[in-house]
């Protein structure tokens, strides 16, 4: 009897402790996912071809892409990134390739821009609008220029946006 007290005085421990992501507020505990608002950025030539794409000539390397902030006395602070390939969910297919930014450290910050530099270009400043509850990007402007986001299918998966060359 001693042993069945003790699992369930436990477990109510452990059940007062945990306190769920979006659930009344609160920190995040081992029961609950980590979510981060994250930039999914296609970049796409005039005619539509995915310069993410290093099977296509022209496409940018990951060499080639640098994503960075830079504060007031001109330092920049490299910002981490990765390609992700198409993809599919079931059935539905996303043909393009990706930029993939997790943006964690705009969460805190009181400057949400980044700027995005390709091959030899002039850099574009990425300024994001981020949901009430910080987790998503509600709104994207590149150069100040609101940016397009995927309206496909994919789109009640992912919030993806593109920049046309």
């Amino acid at each position: 009897m001693k042993k069945f007290l003790f699992v369930c005085a436990i477990l109510f421990i452990a059940n007062l402790g945990c306190k769920k992501n979006n659930i009344g507020g609160g920190g995040l505990c081992a029961c609950s996912p980590i979510t981060e608002p994250e930039l999914k950025l296609v970049i796409k030539s005039s005619t539509g071809a995915d310069l993410l794409n290093d099977k296509i000539e022209g496409a940018y390397s990951k060499d080639e892409i640098k994503v960075f902030q830079k504060s007031a006395d001109g330092t920049e602070t490299p910002v981490n990134f990765s390609i992700r390939p198409p993809f599919s969910y079931g059935e539905e297919k996303f043909n393009f390739s990706s930029l993939f930014v997790g943006l964690n450290f705009l969460r805190n910050s009181k400057d949400t821009k980044i700027l995005l530099k390709l091959g030899d270009s002039k850099p574009y400043e990425l300024s994001f609008a981020l949901n009430e509850g910080m987790y998503d990007i509600n709104k994207l402007l590149i150069d100040d220029k609101e940016a397009e986001s995927d309206n496909g299918t994919v789109s009640k998966y992912l919030r993806i946006f593109y920049l046309t060359e």
